[in-house]
């Protein structure tokens, strides 16, 4: 059952995302010629985004790998997996810990979230901080879910209830994982293809003026602060 509806479910995401590019994605081009000036992401961060992002891909590619396929992790598979779950979990509190601040709402996140960012309809005027509203809830989604594998993954390794109740730890193991990784699909999408020069950003740490007053304008009009 969890096969079916883990292929329904990730296929489904890439399917809407593919759509959704072709039909109905704001064209957004990345400035040519200016200048990557304004500091955006300091060291740390960038290198707990990176152990964030590759230890939850080997999660993923490893645990889905075998959902998807029917079959039970094992092997070197679970071995891969349970070295990247520490990993993922320390990243994961770090990131909370750096972004948290960041990630409070505010009163014009709501205007953001209710037109969906500009994303599907043109709405100019939309503020966001360091953070837009969907970053910001992206953040503590990752971090509710990442505490719910947490959780489920030491119990399924040290059981403490009975065959029914180590079969709902699992069912919260699978399930909790699968809802986070078509928000992560949806995130890479989104920084990578939806707005050009998101990816850079995070890569070398510095974006364009143009990019920092389209994408974030409260943060630029503040004097764009950066500890680090």
């Amino acid at each position: 059952m969890f096969q079916t509806i883990c292929v329904a479910c990730l296929g489904g995401t890439v399917a809407v995302l593919v759509l959704y590019h072709l039909l109905l994605k704001r064209k957004c081009e990345a400035a040519k010629g200016e200048k990557r000036d304004v500091h955006r992401f300091t060291v740390l961060e960038r290198l707990t985004h990176a152990a964030l992002a590759l230890s939850f891909l080997t999660l993923a590619l490893t645990g889905f790998g075998a959902a998807c396929a029917g079959k039970a992790l094992s092997s070197w598979p679970w071995l891969l997996h349970w070295a990247a779950a520490p990993v993922f979990a320390a990243a994961v509190a770090l990131v909370a810990l750096v972004w948290t601040q960041d990630a409070v709402f505010e009163p014009h996140d709501w205007k953001w979230m209710l037109h969906l960012g500009g994303n599907v309809w043109r709405k100019d005027g939309l503020l966001a901080s360091r953070f837009n509203a969907g970053q910001k809830l992206f953040l503590w989604l990752l971090s509710l879910f990442c505490l719910l594998l947490v959780l489920s993954g030491v119990t399924l390794m040290c059981p403490v209830f009975d065959a029914s109740g180590q079969r709902w730890v699992l069912r919260v193991h699978r399930y909790s994982a699968l809802l986070l990784t078509m928000q992560f699909l949806a995130h890479v999408y989104l920084g990578i293809l939806a707005h050009p020069g998101t990816l850079w950003g995070m890569i070398t740490g510095y974006v364009t003026p143009s990019w920092a007053r389209q994408h974030h304008p409260v943060w630029w009009d503040d004097g764009r602060m950066v500890d680090g």
